[in-house]
C-alpha cells in the first residue's frame, strides 16, 4: 500500500467523463420530474400537497449530490484502503432493522431502521459497498484466484453472510441483485469455471428452497407461470402495469395526463414507476429512457476498459453491472417478463436509500473516468519532458 495515497497525478485539475455526468444529471432530472407527475394524485388523495413525494426525493438529492462529489474528488486508492471496514460496517448496518425500537417492519419485511418519519434501508448501501470490497479483494488476490480455498472462499463467506442477513429481512429481490453482482465480478476476474459449477449446484437448490418455503413468493411464481389460475390474484400488479404501458401508444398521453396511475398501477411511486412513464410518454419516451441508460452504461464500461489497473476496472464494471441489472429487472417486471418483485428503478423510483446507493455507485464510475484522464494527462506530460 505504499502508493495508496499517492498524489503524483494532478487529480485536482482533471475532470471526469463530462458526457457521463451530463447523462446522469439528465436521468436524475427526468426521474424527479416524472416522480412528481406520477405521485401528485396519490399525494392529494392522502391529504398531502401535490409535490409531497417529489419534494422528499429532492431533499434526498442534496446528501446524494454531496456524496457523489466526495467520492469523485477523493483518490480511489483512499477508498480502496477502506474497502474492508466499509463492507464490515455495511454488514453491521444490515442487523439494525432487527433491533426493537429501531427497526421498522412494513408488509412483513424488516428492511428499514430509523426514527420517526426518517427511515433508511441498509441493504441499499450494501450494494456499492460490496462492489468496492470485491474490486479490492479480487485485484489483490488476482494471482491466487485459481486456488478456490484461499483465493475465492474468504470473500465468498463474507458475501454469503451479507446475503443471508438480507434474506432474513425478507428481501429476496435485493439478495438476487447481490448474488448477481458477486457472480459477475468473479466472472470478470476470471475465477475458474469450476467455481461457477459448484456455485450453481449449491445456489440453485437454495434458490428453489427459498421460493418453496415462502407462501407469498410461491404464489407470485404460480401467478406468473399460470395467470389464469392465480389463487391470490397477485398478477393484478403486472396486469395493471401492462395495461398502462399499452395505453401509452406511440407518443403517450402527455406528462401529467396518465389516468391509470391511481386506478390500475400498484406501487406507482416505486416498483412500477416505469409503467407510468410509458403511459405518459409512449413508445418514444420508452425508447429515450432505454437509450439514456444504454449511454450511461456504455460510458461506465468504457471507463472500466480504460482503467489503469484491475482494481479500478473491476470497480467501474461492478458498479455499472449493479445499475444495469437493477434497471433491467425493474423493466422486465413492469412488462410481465419475470415474476413481480420489489426492485426500484434507478433515479426514478421514490426512496432516499435507493437514490443514495445509485448516486454512490455513479460517483465511483465517474471517479474511475477522472483518474483515467489524469493518468493520460500525466503520461502526456512525461513523454513531452
Amino acid at each position: 500500500m505504499s502508493d495508496a495515497f499517492s498524489m503524483e497525478r494532478p487529480l485536482g485539475r482533471s475532470k471526469g467523463d463530462g458526457a457521463l455526468l451530463g447523462a446522469l444529471v439528465l436521468a436524475a432530472g427526468l426521474g424527479l420530474a416524472h416522480l412528481y407527475s406520477a405521485s401528485y394524485g396519490y399525494a392529494l388523495a392522502l391529504g398531502r400537497g401535490a409535490s409531497y413525494f417529489a419534494l422528499r426525493q429532492a431533499l434526498w438529492l442534496l446528501p446524494a449530490a454531496a456524496a457523489f462529489m466526495v467520492i469523485a474528488m477523493v483518490p480511489l486508492s483512499f477508498w480502496r484502503s477502506l474497502a474492508g471496514p466499509v463492507v464490515l460496517l455495511s454488514i453491521a448496518l444490515l442487523v439494525l432493522p432487527f433491533i426493537p425500537g429501531l427497526g421498522i417492519v412494513k408488509n412483513g419485511a424488516s428492511r428499514w431502521f430509523g426514527f420517526g418519519s426518517l427511515s433508511f434501508q441498509p441493504s441499499e448501501l450494501f450494494k456499492p459497498a460490496l462492489v468496492l470490497y470485491l474490486a479490492h479483494i479480487l485485484a489483490k488476490k488476482e494471482e491466487r484466484l485459481n486456488d478456490i480455498m484461499r483465493g475465492v472462499l474468504p470473500p465468498l463467506l463474507l458475501i454469503g453472510l451479507g446475503i443471508a442477513i438480507v434474506l432474513f429481512q425478507n428481501d429476496f429481490s435485493t439478495a438476487i441483485i447481490l448474488a448477481g453482482i458477486a457472480l459477475c465480478m468473479f466472472w470478470i476476474a476470471k475465477v475458474p469455471l469450476i467455481f461457477f459449477a459448484a456455485a450453481s449446484s449449491v445456489g440453485l437448490p437454495l434458490l428453489a428452497l427459498t421460493v418453496l418455503t415462502s407462501d407469498y413468493r410461491l404464489k407470485r411464481v404460480v401467478g406468473f407461470l399460470a395467470p389464469r389460475f392465480d389463487p391470490a390474484d397477485l398478477s393484478y400488479q403486472v396486469n395493471g402495469s401492462i395495461k398502462a404501458i399499452r395505453a401509452g401508444g406511440l407518443w403517450g398521453r402527455g406528462i401529467g395526463q396518465g389516468s391509470l396511475k391511481l386506478r390500475s398501477i400498484p406501487l406507482v411511486l416505486s416498483d412500477f414507476i416505469f409503467s407510468a412513464w410509458a403511459e405518459e410518454t409512449g413508445f418514444i419516451g420508452v425508447l429515450v429512457f432505454i437509450l439514456l441508460w444504454a449511454f450511461i452504461l456504455y460510458r461506465a464500461i468504457r471507463a472500466s476498459f480504460g482503467a489503469a489497473d484491475s482494481y479500478r476496472s473491476y470497480l467501474a464494471f461492478g458498479m455499472a453491472f449493479y445499475l444495469g441489472l437493477q434497471t433491467l429487472i425493474n423493466i422486465l417486471v413492469a412488462v410481465g417478463a419475470v415474476p413481480a418483485t420489489g426492485m426500484p428503478l434507478p433515479l426514478f423510483s421514490s426512496g432516499g436509500s435507493a437514490l443514495l446507493s445509485v448516486v454512490i455507485a455513479s460517483g465511483f464510475i465517474y471517479a474511475v473516468s477522472r483518474e483515467q484522464r489524469a493518468d493520460a494527462r500525466h503520461e502526456g506530460r512525461t513523454s513531452n519532458d
